[in-house]
């Protein structure tokens, strides 16, 4: 028996002792708080304009909740609870998760940043901590944005579902923007030896890009586009580095961390400009084998973006304020349409216009949605957790029950110790 049980326990331990190991390998590793997490919490307060904007800690994560560490409002939170329609819509946008899905990342765009009012964002150089990208000798520093108020005024009334997304993240985002401002030009894109490369046998729409040696020419992806414009590389399923092979001492450098089918995706990235020539060439440096969609590449026409912030600004909300989780919006008299507030529409979430009665929110391509009909000039959004009052009411009940149980017991407890107690008889002896 004792054999029986050591073999056992034993076995229990190692099994236990690998798995932990296994499970160890495909998490994330953060640094504890120190000089890195300080600066940005300094560089984040320094620029914070909440309610008035959004800051995003950054696309260099510190932890997997860099808002609650660090401060700002972005999206890259860790929960298991993580909503589908906010993860639907991040994700349609063109940005990237961990943990199968369940941290969402910081998307750096100039097109989302205007959807939802991030008016500063955070730039910080690859964590020391991490072994995923070496250090580019930068350091952290802030940039600023001129961007809509967290709620706008969309003239096409009306009720639209987070499916009515296509493929595209360009386009998606351009739906949500109500303006055309990219540019998604034809690719070309060859292997390291100069070749077409195959497409993809599995679930992932797109051309096979295997990892090569530094020392052996890089793949690459070519294509036209307007001068001047903003280049973008959308490339979920590629895990590595890119750049412009036209400016590669000084561009940005594109970081993409994906291991398909395992935990992560990754977001959209910045590239540069496309040169005067109108012709660019993105120099790919892949550590393993990935893939490069369809639609990869979008150019950003800053000018026009210039143009629909500014329209929507002048269209959008004139005062927003929010506490605890109430958002409450001044409007330009007359406003028409369907108000819009920079946040997903989950479940719980009740808006009323004027003296109106709140009533469940409505959704516009999965954000919060809200018709107005020009009687109106206010808005006001209560977020109430679903079930919160039928879980009340059912806590309250069992409470007085449990009350009313306690009350009946003491009573009878009581009445039973004033009781005298019965005579005492004895049968007569034979």
């Amino acid at each position: 028996m004792a054999l029986l049980l050591g073999g056992q326990f034993g076995e229990t331990t190692a099994t236990a002792a690998v798995a932990t190991r296994l499970r160890l390998a495909h998490m994330d590793d953060y640094a504890p708080w120190g000089a890195r997490q300080q600066q940005q919490a300094d560089a984040i307060a320094e620029v914070d304009g909440w309610p008035r904007y959004r800051t995003d800690p950054g696309r260099e994560q510190t932890v997997g909740n860099d808002p609650l560490l660090v401060g700002g409002q972005g999206a890259q939170y860790y929960s298991s609870l993580t909503s589908d329609v906010l993860s639907r819509t991040l994700t349609a946008l063109g940005d990237g998760w961990t943990s199968r899905g369940r941290n969402l990342q910081s998307l750096d765009n100039a097109v989302t940043d205007a959807i939802f009012s991030v008016g500063a964002r955070v730039h910080s150089p690859p964590d020391p901590h991490q072994n995923w990208f070496p250090q580019d000798g930068s350091g952290v520093t802030v940039s600023r944005q001129d961007v809509p108020p967290l709620v706008t005024v969309r003239p096409s009334a009306g009720r639209r579902d987070v499916t009515a997304f296509g493929p595209s993240p360009y386009r998606n985002q351009e739906l949500l923007l109500g303006a055309r401002v990219y540019t998604v030009p034809r690719l070309t894109v060859r292997t390291s030896a100069g070749r077409p490369p195959s497409r993809s046998e599995d679930t992932r729409p797109g051309l096979r890009i295997g990892a090569v040696p530094d020392a052996v020419r890089r793949p690459s992806i070519t294509a036209a586009c307007p001068a001047g414009s903003e280049v973008y590389l959308w490339a979920p399923h590629f895990s590595g580095t890119a750049r412009l092979a036209s400016d590669p001492a000084t561009g940005p450098t594109g970081r993409f961390r994906s291991d398909y089918p395992v935990t992560k995706i990754a977001p959209m990235q910045r590239l540069g400009r496309v040169p005067a020539s109108g012709r660019l060439r993105i120099e790919l440096s892949p550590d393993r084998t990935g893939v490069i969609p369809d639609g990869a590449v979008g150019c950003l026409d800053t000018g026009r973006l210039h143009t629909a912030v500014g329209h929507l600004k002048a269209t959008g909300a004139t005062d927003v304020t929010v506490s605890d989780g109430t958002v409450r919006a001044q409007l330009p008299a007359g406003s028409t349409g369907t108000a819009v507030v920079a946040a997903p529409r989950i479940a719980g979430w009740r808006c009323a216009t004027g003296g109106a009665s709140a009533v469940p929110a409505g959704q516009y391509l999965g954000l919060i949605a809200v018709p107005l009909d020009g009687s109106s000039t206010s808005l006001t959004c209560t977020f109430d957790p679903p079930g919160l009052r039928l879980g009340g009411a059912v806590g309250a009940v069992s409470l007085l029950f449990l009350v009313l149980l306690c009350v009946v017991t003491a009573v009878r407890r009581r009445r039973a110790a004033g009781q005298p107690a019965p005579p005492m008889t004895t049968r007569p002896s034979a």
